[in-house]
């Protein structure tokens, strides 16, 4: 799914387990997550899935915008998935992992859906909404052969009411565990060049660029040595402006680097950020991004939790956030990923 690269970033770990099992993986994306995988993975032969694009509005509910979607969503899910059945053709394909591509299910091979979503979070006039718009997604979920859920299924766990529900969409439902590209560099030397805040940008437009100029703009009128990710695989910039730096996209091993080195880390509440800072112990300050109510519940969660201090974007200020970060506890996980390659082993040795 290529809403955001957090969808392509959690999959790092799925992907290197499969290599090591001498799987030939085949690498399906389209935009910043197909850039990112491509050059993550330069061993894997990959290909252009095309997915149903949303136009993000800079006010307004996300969920009301999607719910008037559907139909075009409709539309553009069919067309991927006749692809996907060309695809599994002509590349000889054995089995299919889907992370949040509802779409991509098959009758011909296994299909694996991932997913930390089975609660659909709606709020204000869409909370009607709520059990029509789950169950248009579990007629898909129900397609797939399995569902894996990346969190723990006893607390301490990272989603809560997301994934954790008294009914699930499949007879064939495990939880796996958090996954981040992380795990394996938990040990990295943190970087030499200490930054005071460090914000990682993430997610659609436009509000991706209206917090990166909310945290310049902020930035600049404080003396905190800050340092902007913007989270553009494929672009090598750099700028820096007095106290502030921008870079485009690093490595996996020097983003951890530079996570663990920081003062502090700023960024939404995804739930790819959330398993890649617990995974690293690293303390945060969230703000999700408006109108996306699962982020939401994932903020307010963790804030009521004593885990992380999180603000709303239209609320955020940098001095507040750097002082207030430290009332809270943070939050470390570790995962040896053996529900993870129990599942892979399996799927392969079928």
């Amino acid at each position: 799914m290529d809403w955001g690269l957090g969808h392509a970033t959690r999959v790092v770990p799925i992907i290197e387990v499969l290599l090591e099992e001498g799987a030939r993986v085949i690498i399906g994306a389209d935009n910043k997550p197909l850039a990112f995988l491509k050059h993550r993975f330069p061993q894997c032969e990959s290909v252009k899935i095309p997915g149903f694009q949303p136009s993000y509005q800079k006010k307004g509910s996300l969920a009301l915008k999607m719910t008037a979607d559907i139909p075009q969503m409709l539309i553009e899910s069919k067309k991927a998935h006749d692809l996907l059945e060309k695809i599994i053709k002509k590349m000889n394909v054995d089995a299919v992992i889907s992370d949040s591509r509802y779409e991509l299910y098959s009758n011909r091979v296994p299909t694996i859906f991932i997913t930390h979503q089975l609660r659909i979070q709606t709020q204000g006039l869409l909370a009607a909404t709520r059990t029509t718009l789950q169950s248009i997604l579990y007629g898909f979920i129900k397609k797939h052969n399995e569902v894996w859920i990346p969190d723990f299924e006893t607390e301490p766990n990272l989603s809560g009411e997301l994934s954790h529900v008294k009914r699930f969409p499949a007879k064939k439902v495990y939880f796996i565990g958090p996954l981040s590209r992380f795990q394996k560099l938990k040990n990295v030397v943190p970087s030499g060049k200490k930054y005071d805040v460090l914000c990682i940008m993430s997610g659609p437009e436009p509000q991706r660029t209206m917090l990166e100029d909310i945290f310049m703009k902020q930035a600049l009128e404080t003396q905190l040595k800050t340092l902007i990710l913007s989270g553009k695989p494929g672009e090598n910039s750099m700028v820096i402006k007095e106290n502030v730096e921008i870079r485009s996209h690093v490595s996996d091993e020097e983003m951890a680097s530079l996570i663990l080195s920081a003062g502090l880390v700023i960024s939404r509440s995804g739930y790819t950020t959330l398993m890649d800072l617990a995974t690293l112990g690293k303390k945060a300050v969230y703000i999700p991004t408006p109108g996306q109510p699962e982020q939401i519940y994932l903020a307010d969660r963790l804030k009521q939790l004593g885990l992380y201090y999180t603000v709303s974007q239209k609320n955020f200020d940098l001095p507040t956030a750097f002082q207030q970060a430290n009332q809270y506890d943070g939050m470390e996980v570790d995962n040896n990923y053996t529900l993870l390659k129990e599942r892979l082993v399996k799927l392969l040795e079928s």
